[in-house]
Parts: structure tokens; C-alpha cells; sequence
């Protein structure tokens, strides 16, 4: 108890001192004259960044840059296009906005737009930034602006954060910085590179005062215009890399790694991507065969039964040879197991429709999540009327998702947590490749359609309450 209260005490004067030395330095970099602030500039960034907070660990404290991050910006400082490779949770995406962030509280007129995987990831991120602004005080900074996807300071610069589509790059005005966050993962990203070029051509190639371009993310297989730049750009670009060992909070735990695989939930294959740097050669066959093997000698059955949790999980048909498929999968606890399976090919919608429907009626599901890609789409809004007395989740698949729910799957294969019938699962678990390109898929005259609909289920698993699921992160 005593070692406890000891301890809290010396957080608490820790916090004290950081909060002191913080108004400390924005008394330093503060002005009278007007409203605009006189902050450092960005090749000082070091210093400039303790004047905002940030939330870390639980509690809202002063940025205070490792070295590693500081290394980061000095070199973006210093040229005109770098590309990044990092690990997950080395914070590189909110260390290269704050340094935007400097540069729009400094320079009047700058402005800098940040593309992200989706239009929930822009706004979480303009969220974060514009708190780290929002916490500078004894300063008369203004927004202009209410909205989290763009940041405008009165008489100073603005930042844009925006979902990664080619609409929404040809629709900004000329910046002075382009931002790709998570760029292997961004559909269209080389539609994207190409819109952005002439936004930034008027000023000019100068290193450091030119309009700047910065690519990062962790890699995400071979083929993509991620990898290829970064395994053959030439000396034009500044090449950097992040491992999460670099950074001591983490490399201070000895265990820290095995740790944060195991409640990350990630399969080997993805921690190796995600967290070791390292670009897995696709075409690769995702799934191991034995585990596989173990994993597919569960057994369907025809009805559910009072005091189970089941849920269903329904791919449609997009046409020719694709099968619909729904799945009811028993989520009560560990292992999973998929416990019907509806599978056709060559039939009306409103047969399969019927079909399903039925199927809903045998187990009473609590959620039934649909693809609504496509054809997808309509079947969603019939299904969601003809279900109306359960839980309708229609779901769009895209490659970032895809890639996290068929991960799921290995993860739960790994720790013996999944139970199949054996077709078709053996068959389209073994075929499911991931390409050169990222893209994953069945292999040549294979069919994925019930690998997509357990990908589904995954989906559906990790957000379901009572599922004994951990989210992956």
C-alpha cells in the first residue's frame, strides 16, 4: 500500500514539473504584439513542440519529442520528398502533423493537406491536431474554422485532413506540403500522386523552402506504389525508418513485444508487416495447411439452441460463377464455430433471399452483418426489411479491412479458436492468396466467397459485446 501511494506521489510531481516547465516555455514564446505568437520555427521544432499536450498513456502531457522523432522532422526540414517506413505506434503520423502544425502557427499563408485510409481516420486525426493547438495558451490563436478536416488559423496557415480519394485531391487548392498517411494502404494512390504534382509545382524544387511531399506507413506486401518507391527511389527522395525498438518507452521492456503481439491479437504474418518492417513477398499462401486441416472438422447443424449466441454473416453474389453464402457462426465463447452454411451458385436473388431468411428463423442471430458491395447493396436494404426483428449491419469491404477481418481469421487458426465445417472451407481456406499487388483473393480458378463471408463474421465477432473478441488495433 505504502509502495503504491509512494509511487502515485512521484507521478504527480513529475506531472507538476512538466506542467510548470511548459508554461515556462510558452511564456518564452509568447507575444503581446497583436495576436499572432511568436512560436520557434520549424527547424525548431523541438522546442516548439512542448508547448502543446497530448494525450499518451491515459493522461493529457506536454509533447516531448524522443530523439528519434526529432531525427524525423530535422530530416523533413531538410528535403523536398522523403517516404517513411515505421512500425505501428512509434506516434510518426501525429509528430509529422504537429511539425505541420509549426509550420502553420509560424508561416502565414502555409497550408498542407493530410490524405488518410478513410474519412474517419482525416477526422480523428485534424481531431488530435487541432487539441494540440487548442492546448497552446496565454496566445489569441483563432480558428476560423469549426470543422476537424480543416484547420485554419486567422492571419496564419491552414491544414486540410481529408479522406485518401482522387475526388478530394483534385478538389484542394495549391499547398505547400502533401501528406500520404498509411500509403500502401490507400486505394487510388497513384491517382493521388498525380493529382497532387501541379498543387505543389509553383514553388518550385528548392529542399527547403519548395513544396514538399512525405509518404509513410508501414508496408503492406509487395507490388504497391508504397513498396516499389521505396525499394527504388534514387537520391530525390530522403528515405527514413521507424522500428518501434527506436523508441524507449518500448525498448526500456525487454517484453514489451511479446506482450503487445498477444493483446494485438495479430497473426505472425501481420506483426512481421506491421511491427518488424518487413515486406512479405505475396503470392504467398496466407493460411498454413495444417492448421487449417485442424481447424476444419466442425460439424453443422440444423436449428440453434436456447442460452447460444449466434450470428450470421452473408456475402452475396456480384454475378457469373460467384456463390451466395451466409454463414451462422456460434459466438457464445472460444472456439468459434461455424455452425450452418448456406452455399449457391446459378440461382434467382429472391431463392437466395428466401433461403437465408429461413436460415435467420433457425438460429434467431444477434447481429447479421451483410456485404454491401455491389449487388450487395440492394440485398442489404430487402434483408434489412425482411429481418427487421434482428440486428442489420450491412458492411462495405475494402482492402484495408479485408486485409484486417481475413487476418482474424489467422488468428484464430493459430490459437486453435475456430471450427469449420470441411467444405467448403478446406478447399478456399488453402487457395486464398495474397498478390504481389497486396490484394488478397482466391488463386487462379479457386473461389473465395466463404473465406469473405467468415472475414464477415470476424468483423462482426470483434464488434459484438458479448463475443470474446479483442478488437485489432
Amino acid at each position: 500500500m505504502q509502495g503504491r501511494l509512494s509511487s502515485r506521489l512521484n507521478q504527480l510531481e513529475r506531472f507538476h514539473q512538466e506542467r510548470k516547465e511548459a508554461e515556462e516555455l510558452r511564456k518564452k514564446f509568447t507575444t503581446a504584439e497583436g495576436f499572432v505568437p511568436q512560436f520557434p520555427t520549424a527547424d525548431q521544432w523541438d522546442k516548439f513542440a512542448p508547448l502543446t499536450w497530448i494525450k499518451t498513456g491515459g493522461t493529457v502531457k506536454p509533447f516531448k519529442p524522443f530523439q528519434v522523432q526529432q531525427d524525423l522532422v530535422q530530416s523533413i526540414c531538410n528535403n523536398q520528398y522523403t517516404i517513411i517506413l515505421k512500425s505501428r505506434q512509434v506516434g510518426a503520423s501525429e509528430t509529422v502533423c504537429s511539425y505541420l502544425l509549426c509550420r502553420a502557427l509560424t508561416e502565414p499563408g502555409f497550408s498542407a493537406v493530410v490524405f488518410s485510409k478513410t474519412a474517419t481516420d482525416s477526422g480523428s486525426l485534424g481531431k488530435r491536431i487541432r487539441a494540440q493547438a487548442a492546448s497552446i495558451s496565454n496566445t489569441e490563436l483563432e480558428f476560423t474554422t469549426e470543422s476537424n478536416s480543416e484547420l485554419s488559423f486567422r492571419g496564419l496557415g491552414t491544414l486540410y485532413f481529408l479522406p485518401a480519394t482522387p475526388r478530394s485531391a483534385r478538389g484542394i487548392p495549391s499547398v505547400s506540403c502533401v501528406v500520404l498517411d498509411e500509403a500502401a494502404f490507400l486505394e487510388g494512390v497513384e491517382q493521388i500522386f498525380t493529382a497532387v504534382q501541379p498543387t505543389m509545382a509553383t514553388l518550385g524544387n528548392d529542399p527547403v523552402k519548395g513544396g514538399k511531399l512525405i509518404m509513410m506507413s508501414t508496408p503492406n506486401g509487395l507490388g504497391n506504389m508504397f513498396s516499389n518507391l521505396w525499394h527504388s527511389v534514387g537520391e530525390d527522395w530522403n528515405r527514413v525508418q521507424i522500428h518501434y525498438s527506436q523508441i524507449p518507452i518500448y525498448n526500456k521492456d525487454p517484453k514489451w513485444a511479446e506482450k503487445t503481439k498477444a493483446k494485438s491479437k495479430l497473426s505472425d504474418r501481420s506483426w512481421k508487416q506491421e511491427y518488424e518492417l518487413d515486406f512479405i513477398s505475396s503470392e504467398a499462401q496466407i493460411y498454413d495447411p495444417e492448421l487449417v486441416a485442424l481447424a476444419c472438422n466442425g460439424q453443422c447443424i440444423e436449428t440453434g439452441f436456447v442460452g447460444r449466441e449466434y450470428i450470421m454473416a452473408i456475402d452475396p453474389a456480384a454475378g457469373g460463377n460467384d456463390y451466395w453464402c451466409s454463414l451462422v457462426v456460434d459466438v457464445t465463447k472460444a472456439p468459434y464455430r461455424v455452425v450452418n452454411v448456406f452455399r449457391e451458385r446459378h440461382k434467382s436473388s429472391d431463392h437466395c433471399i428466401r433461403q437465408i431468411i429461413e436460415q435467420a428463423e433457425d438460429f434467431y442471430p444477434s447481429k447479421v452483418i451483410i456485404e454491401k458491395n455491389g449487388v450487395g447493396a440492394i440485398v442489404s436494404e430487402v434483408l434489412s426489411q425482411k429481418l427487421a426483428k434482428y440486428m442489420v449491419e450491412p458492411y462495405n469491404t475494402n482492402r484495408p479491412n479485408k486485409i484486417t477481418n481475413t487476418d482474424r481469421i489467422a488468428y484464430l487458426l493459430e490459437r486453435e479458436e475456430l471450427l469449420l465445417p470441411y467444405e467448403p472451407f478446406h478447399q478456399e481456406l488453402l487457395m486464398f492468396q495474397q498478390k504481389e499487388s497486396g490484394v488478397r483473393e482466391a488463386g487462379e480458378g479457386a473461389h473465395d466467397d466463404s473465406v469473405m463471408a467468415l472475414a464477415l463474421a470476424m468483423q462482426a465477432c470483434a464488434t459484438t459485446p458479448t463475443a470474446d473478441w479483442l478488437d485489432l488495433v
